[in-house]
């Protein structure tokens, strides 16, 4: 007599019966499982390798790496450029991003009020986000070249001497910035405009029939329904410019007289040009700690007004 196989009996069944529950109540982790790894392989051993090396004394060639503690975030904190470097990069921030918001949300606005060309227009406006940033800086750099740049040609028409304007420091750090709100206000336009999109029609109609005017419309329905679509497109805006780098190297290379210098050009150097690993690790973790900071509290607020909403 054939025994049956152990798979068809009622504990096999079970078992079988156990495992494809236990699968269909986890499926969900074979989906996020390959961003999990990438994500620790790209965000979170670079982290913590970086917090290592800056509790050490590393250069590229050091044999004996001594543990030193917190000496170089003292040292870093205590450093002259490293502090400038930190102010140029807070000012580089305040203004690029409130300046990137403004154009970005008016553009968004402004769109939104034109029927015909709306596609071609919108187009044309996103085309600086498609270029890379080091071509922004070379073709800038170019435009405002005091022999042969295009914006002098201008100036000469209107009867104004050549500017060198990005060799004066009273001007470099604000061309800097102009150029990064002209590459990157397509940004905020695309996440408004969004945004705008997705708005019910109800109240819009509702106020227009009591007669309600278009900038009470404007500040009483448009600003808080769109208040967290703007907290997100401020904070990527904040995130990115406070990691500017190709723009500025590209441009000024942080001249002149250290005006224009980001923190992460500041990194950069300390690291590959003074050989200086542990410094730049302390530094880069410093302003790790202010995005996160930053980035929460932002978040905080985001959150905030969904839950009330």
């Amino acid at each position: 007599m054939v025994k049956p196989d152990t798979a068809t009996q009622p504990g096999g069944q079970n078992l079988s019966r156990r495992v494809y529950r236990l699968t269909q109540r986890h499926r969900h982790w074979f989906f996020i499982a390959p961003a999990l790894l990438i994500l620790l392989a790209v965000v979170i051993y670079p982290i913590v390798f970086s917090t290592g090396v800056s509790l050490f004394r590393v250069t590229f060639a050091s044999t004996s790496r001594p543990f030193v503690g917190l000496q170089n975030f003292q040292r870093m904190l205590g450093n002259d450029d490293f502090l400038q470097s930190a102010f140029n990069t807070l000012y580089y921030v305040v203004f690029s991003v409130s300046g990137s918001f403004l154009l970005g949300f008016g553009a968004a606005l402004l769109i939104r009020r034109i029927s015909r060309g709306r596609d071609i227009l919108r187009l044309i406006l996103i085309i600086p986000i498609t270029m890379a940033p080091i071509v922004v800086g070379l073709m800038w750099n170019w435009m405002l070249d005091p022999l042969f740049g295009l914006i002098n040609w201008f100036l000469g028409l209107l009867g104004i001497p050549g500017q060198t304007l990005l060799a004066q420091a009273s001007t470099a750090r604000l061309m800097v910035v102009l150029v990064d709100i002209w590459q990157w206000y397509p940004l905020v336009f695309l996440i408004i405009e969004a945004g705008m999109a997705t708005l019910p029609r109800a109240p819009y109609e509702s106020a227009r029939l009591e007669g309600v005017s278009s900038w009470m419309i404007f500040r009483r329905i448009t600003l808080p329904m769109l208040r967290p679509v703007i907290l997100v497109a401020l904070l990527l805006r904040t995130v990115d410019a406070f990691r500017t780098f190709d723009i500025v190297r590209v441009m000024t290379d942080g001249g002149p007289a250290l005006t224009t210098e980001t923190l992460s050009l500041y990194l950069y150097r300390t690291a590959f040009t003074f050989n200086k690993l542990s410094r730049a690790a302390a530094g880069s973790i410093l302003m790790l700690l202010v995005i996160g900071l930053i980035s929460a509290m932002m978040l905080r607020f985001l959150y905030k007004d969904i839950e009330v909403g």
